[in-house]
C-alpha cells in the first residue's frame, strides 16, 4: 500500500496532470482535412482564449484505474479549485480517505491518512517526480486545458522557442524547432546537448508537444519527452462535454515510460460544478508525524 500511495503524486500533476490536463479514439479516421497554415502566436492566443474559464471549480466524481505490468488498482478523487489561490485533490478507495494533497501558489502539502503522515514543501517535491520544472501555474493551466511551457522560464515567456506545425488533422506546437532537434539528436553530437543544456541552465534535455483540437483549440493531448532521461510523459484529453456553456474534458489518460517504468493511468470525471465560492478543507490530524 505504501507504493500504491506514494504513486499517487502523478494524479494532482497530471489532472485535466491533474495534474494537465484525446484519451481515446471515437472512430477511426482514414483521411484528414488540409489544416490552414497558422503562426505559433496565433495558435497560442486562440488556445488561451478557448481554455477553461473558472474562479471556483469542483470535480466531485473522478474515478481512477492506475496500472504497471505487475498490478493494477482503482481509487476515486475530488478536487476542488479556486484561481490563483488553491488546488486540493481528496483520494479515496473503498469509501475510506488515503490522502489529501493542497497545492497553492508557494507550497505543496500532502496528508497520508493510512500512515497517519504529513509532508509540507515547495514545488520542488514536484520537479522531482517530474523531472521539469512545475509550479502552481503550470498545474493551473493544465487543470484549465490551457497552454504552457515546462520550462518556467520568464526570459521565454513568449514561447519564443515554440514551433506549430499540422499533423494527422490537429495542429501541434512544439518547444524547440526542428533543425534545432535534428542536430542534437543526431549520432554523435551529444556534446551538442550538454552545450544546449548549459545554456538554457538545466540538467535535462525535455521537448514538449501540445495536439490541438483545429475546431475547439482546446489541447487534445501533451506530451513532455524527456530525451535525456530516457522517458516520457503523456495526457490525452478526450470526450470532451458542456460545462456551464463551455467544453471540459471526461476523460484523460496518462502514460509514464521509461527504461524501467510503464505506468498507466485511465481517468474519468463527472459532476461539475462552477462554483466561486469553493472553500478550501486541508487539516493535519494533531497525531500525524513528518514523513520522512
Amino acid at each position: 500500500m505504501k507504493k500504491q500511495v506514494k504513486n499517487t503524486k502523478y494524479i494532482f500533476i497530471f489532472l485535466a496532470l491533474l495534474v494537465l490536463a484525446s484519451c481515446k479514439s471515437t472512430k477511426n479516421i482514414v483521411s484528414y482535412e488540409k489544416l490552414k497554415p497558422i503562426s505559433t502566436n496565433r495558435l497560442i492566443k486562440n488556445v488561451e482564449e478557448n481554455a477553461f474559464q473558472y474562479e471556483g471549480l469542483d470535480i466531485k466524481r473522478i474515478a481512477c484505474v492506475y496500472e504497471t505490468p505487475d498490478s493494477k488498482t482503482s481509487f476515486r478523487a475530488t478536487l476542488s479549485s479556486r484561481v490563483d489561490d488553491f488546488i486540493q485533490v481528496s483520494i479515496s478507495k473503498l469509501n475510506l480517505p488515503v490522502a489529501r494533497v493542497l497545492l497553492t501558489p508557494d507550497s505543496v502539502k500532502m496528508i497520508n491518512y493510512l500512515q497517519k503522515t504529513y509532508f509540507i514543501g515547495d514545488y520542488s517535491y514536484l520537479e522531482k517526480a517530474v523531472g521539469a520544472a512545475i509550479d502552481f501555474q503550470t498545474v493551473q493551466s493544465i487543470i484549465s486545458n490551457d497552454v504552457f511551457s515546462y520550462r518556467n522560464d520568464e526570459k521565454d515567456k513568449d514561447y519564443k522557442e515554440f514551433v506549430s506545425y499540422s499533423d494527422s488533422g490537429v495542429y501541434v506546437l512544439q518547444s524547440l524547432k526542428n533543425r534545432k532537434l535534428d542536430k542534437i539528436n543526431r549520432k554523435g553530437k551529444e556534446d551538442k546537448v550538454e552545450r544546449y543544456l548549459k545554456k538554457l541552465d538545466e540538467e535535462s534535455f525535455i521537448v514538449q508537444y501540445l495536439f490541438v483540437d483545429p475546431k475547439t483549440f482546446k489541447i487534445k493531448q501533451v506530451v513532455m519527452d524527456d530525451v535525456s532521461e530516457e522517458r516520457k510523459v503523456a495526457v490525452r484529453f478526450d470526450d470532451f462535454a458542456p460545462v456551464e456553456n463551455q467544453l471540459y474534458p471526461e476523460s484523460i489518460d496518462i502514460r509514464f515510460t521509461s527504461q524501467d517504468s510503464d505506468m498507466k493511468m485511465k481517468i474519468k470525471l463527472s459532476k461539475f460544478s462552477l462554483n466561486p465560492d469553493t472553500d478550501l478543507n486541508f487539516k493535519i490530524p494533531e497525531k500525524y508525524e513528518p514523513a520522512n
